[in-house]
């Protein structure tokens, strides 16, 4: 009786129930794995658990279940990272994953809860796509009060000025260079005001080749900020992913965009090395740093962004700042073993 309830209950399931054996075989499946992957149960009874995972994880994968099983304990699989299953026909889907161990018969058994969540990123990325949209908004509609309250006012008093200096040219001539050299200090304050929203209104954007992407982007930075910038590449980096490309780069761009906007800096430097199975990013200004502890309000993204990108290549990330001593911006990713350069 109990047998036969416990496999009605796990046929009745809503997520898919994978069973795998210590030899990484597929043991036991519900009804609802075998619709989320696309196969018959006689198709996965048997076969290695590695055929449900992409092509080109399969191999890291096996090494973290053999991990997994020297100390297997009930846990999220893949905490902080984007899962994502392989279908029979070879799409792929993300998915949540629960591992649970016990033994049966003298032999330690793992359960694999196994969630699709494609609905739910997809009303995730619709959320984010809104929040966007009024953000940029809000952006639009306070780089307008900006331009009309700052850069136009500063542009008219210029004018201003030049008109009083061309009245004193014959009769104050002292007068008249001293309000033009005014007026030019005036004009360059602008021009760095216009350089500013010039790099806001275009961002950076990744081209798929990460050393290039960012020495242009910091090219950009240097030219539209006038902040002093170095940068300091191991010259052969090691083989990373894509996320773990894309976290290396809009990490870096989050913190340039704060040095520039906040930091009052004249000194940034950025360094990418490879280090102790790690790559690391070291971003420093010689700013006006801030206090750690602050709240940070809520419309201040940059470090928010920096956190999730961090977290979806399964890095670590770390502020080291003050007030008036600076800040420095750390971001760490695992290098797979053999796959230094």
């Amino acid at each position: 009786m109990a047998d036969n309830l416990f496999h009605h209950i796990c046929e009745a399931a809503p997520d898919g129930i994978v069973v795998v054996g210590s030899d990484g075989r597929i043991v036991m499946v519900n009804a609802c794995a075998e619709q989320q992957f696309g196969y018959s149960r006689d198709e996965l009874l048997g076969a290695p658990v590695e055929q449900l995972v992409p092509d080109g994880v399969r191999q890291q994968h096996s090494r973290h279940r053999t991990q997994y099983l020297s100390h297997p304990a009930a846990r999220a699989m893949g905490s902080g990272l984007q899962l994502r299953g392989q279908r029979r026909d070879g799409s792929e889907f993300p998915v949540e994953i629960s591992l649970s161990p016990f033994e049966a018969d003298g032999e330690r058994l793992i359960v694999s809860i196994v969630r699709d969540v494609t609905e739910r990123r997809r009303l995730e990325e619709e959320r984010e796509q809104l929040r966007m949209v009024a953000d940029t908004e809000r952006e639009r509609q306070r780089i307008a009060m900006d331009l009309h309250d700052g850069i136009i006012q500063s542009i008219y008093a210029a004018a201003l000025q030049l008109e009083a200096a061309v009245e004193d040219v014959r009769e104050a001539p002292d007068a008249a260079v001293a309000g033009i050299d005014r007026t030019i200090d005036q004009l360059n304050d602008t021009i760095r005001d216009i350089r500013s929203y010039i790099l806001d209104l275009r961002p950076a954007r990744y081209g798929g080749d990460l050393v290039v992407s960012l020495e242009e982007m910091l090219a950009e930075f240097r030219a539209n900020s006038l902040i002093e910038t170095s940068v300091d590449i191991v010259p052969y980096l090691p083989v990373l992913t894509e996320s773990q490309e894309s976290a290396i780069f809009h990490v870096a761009q989050e913190a340039l965009n704060n040095a520039r906007k906040h930091s009052r800096a004249s000194r940034v430097s950025l360094s990418l090395q490879s280090v102790d199975g790690l790559i690391r990013l070291v971003i420093r200004d010689n700013g006006a740093g801030f206090d750690p502890t602050a709240e940070v309000p809520r419309d201040h993204r940059g470090l928010r962004n920096m956190l999730e990108r961090t977290g979806a290549a399964a890095g670590a990330f770390r502020v080291e700042t003050d007030s008036g001593a600076g800040t420095k911006v750390t971001l760490e990713l695992p290098i797979e073993p053999g796959e230094e350069g």
